[in-house]
């Protein structure tokens, strides 16, 4: 099927393209990246040329589908099969096919070309030699591994000047003196691996006194080397001021102080030189460059001889000058927070704010004023003033209502106190009372006990007494009874005598 399609396109191509009598050899080429990632995608090109004009082809690019995944192509057919005609009188002297291809898995695979067949204009075919692409497929870490760490310079100079000491590749820290005046040198490097990338080379500016230049060197493993010049600009007559324990040295050339926004060039005497300065008039600023012995220059406010650090505090709308305010913001703390690499004092809500309340002094008004900073997006906005008065008065309200607070809480515990002796007392009067109780209920009950004792004993001796009489009732009754027995006998005894006399 596929061999009647191309032979249907390339009649169709016979009919409009003039016929060229010699006949020709086509190479197919397959191209892309050796190494590749797993997971990543590859991209190979697959280019069919001749030095002879191709009237129409057909191929088809081979692949192991365990390795790849075919994603895109722009072959005719959106897969990875190819053919087509040339359009044009002339043929074509070459055509490329771009395929996307997903990698599954490591290991090496092959990419080749199969099923060629290329004619041209007069429907010869053309002999063809076709190329095969291998392609490695690894690990990131793989990857990572095969990478140089090769960080180190070949070579190191300064033009005009030498270093000290001489170059070498494991030295990484030199020196070299410039003429007073100078005001840029030009780094010469070159690194031992092509690979590797180089910063901190080319032109460079500095200024009188230290100057220090970083060379770094980074390797194609990402590893990075310094090499440090301290580049000194010899000042005949330097002004050296001490700063907090730091030294520092006044930069005396205009070239070599730039005036930050906002401010503008003006000079001012000291040690009888005219030094460059920078000048604000709303904030009645002075500025000067001081230089530290590594080279780097900071602003200082000058002030008849009294230097000040000068921090400004960059927004995306203004710039501001972050002061220390004494008094409290009603509803706020105070934290020492970072902004822009300086630690600042800031009110915020809460710990985790990100929303911070500063007093600052505003370099292009001259004005001192509250504003809200977002640390997100690095922005001031001048904060509510009367919510500020607002919140004061509530401040002054809720002290007052603090210290009635604390006058009725000092009283009631005054009261407290007094009830609390008080209960003690009476307390101490309840326990003597109840003891005097106790004692009197003791006493009842000695009494009692003596009563009962009493009672008992009246009742035994009664009962002994009772017992006494009843023996001696006994004893009544028996000699009564006797008696009786005896007189009825007499009886007895006189009634037989009467009835014998009568």
């Amino acid at each position: 099927m596929k061999k009647i399609k191309l032979f249907v396109i390339t009649l169709i191509s016979l009919i409009f393209i003039p016929c060229v009598v010699n006949a020709a050899s086509a190479n197919v080429s397959v191209t892309s990246s050796s190494q590749v990632v797993v997971g990543k995608k590859v991209t190979v090109t697959v280019k069919l040329s001749s030095s002879s004009a191709i009237g129409s082809w057909e191929m088809q690019l081979n692949y192991d589908k365990n390795y790849l995944q075919l994603t895109s192509s722009t072959a005719e057919g959106g897969g990875n099969y190819m053919v087509s005609a040339a359009t044009t009188k002339d043929g074509i002297k070459s055509k490329s096919y771009t395929f996307t291809f997903k990698t599954l898995k490591t290991g090496s695979t092959n990419l080749s070309i199969g099923s060629v067949l290329v004619y041209d204009n007069n429907m010869d075919e053309m002999d063809v030699s076709a190329g095969k692409k291998t392609i490695k497929v690894i690990t990131q870490q793989q990857l990572e591994d095969s990478y140089s760490k090769d960080n180190n310079l070949k070579s190191l100079s300064i033009e005009g000047y030498s270093l000290s000491p001489s170059f070498s590749a494991s030295t990484t820290n030199y020196s070299v003196n410039v003429p007073e005046g100078t005001t840029s040198v030009k780094i010469n490097a070159t690194a031992s691996d092509s690979k590797a990338s180089i910063s901190g080379d080319g032109a460079i500016d500095v200024t009188e006194g230290i100057n220090t230049i970083n060379v770094v060197v980074r390797a194609e493993n990402g590893s990075e080397k310094t090499y440090v010049i301290l580049v000194n600009v010899i000042d005949q007559n330097p002004i050296n001021v001490k700063i907090d324990n730091l030294n520092y040295t006044v930069i005396k050339l205009r070239d070599n102080y730039i005036c930050p926004q906002l401010f503008t060039e003006s000079e001012v005497v000291i040690n009888g030189l005219n030094i460059p300065t920078c000048y604000n008039d709303k904030v009645n600023y002075t500025l000067v460059g001081l230089k530290k012995d590594d080279g780097t220059v900071e602003n200082f406010i000058y002030d008849n001889g009294n230097y000040h650090k000068y921090i400004e505090t960059v927004g995306t709308s203004l710039k501001v000058i972050i002061l220390d305010y004494d008094k409290e913001l009603p509803g706020l703390a105070k934290y020492q927070e970072e902004i822009d690499d300086h630690s600042y004092q800031v009110f915020k809500a809460s710990t985790s704010s990100s929303n911070y309340v500063v007093y600052a002094l505003n370099i292009e008004t001259g004005e001192k004023d509250f504003y809200n900073y977002d640390t997100i997006n690095k922005t001031f906005t001048l904060y509510d003033k009367e919510r500020i008065d607002e919140l004061n008065q509530l401040n002054e309200t809720y002290l007052y209502i603090i210290i009635a607070f604390g006058i009725g809480l000092f009283l009631a515990i005054v009261s407290l106190i007094s009830t609390n002796i008080s209960k003690k007392k009476t307390l101490k009067k309840n326990d003597e009372l109840k003891k005097e109780i106790e004692k009197k209920k003791d006493n009842v009950k000695e009494e009692k006990k003596d009563k009962k004792k009493k009672k008992k004993q009246k009742e035994d001796k009664e009962k002994i007494e009772e017992s006494i009489i009843k023996e001696d009732i006994n004893e009544v009754k028996e000699i009564v009874n006797k008696d009786e027995e005896e007189t009825k006998e007499f009886y007895d005894i006189f009634e037989d005598d009467r009835k014998k006399k009568k």
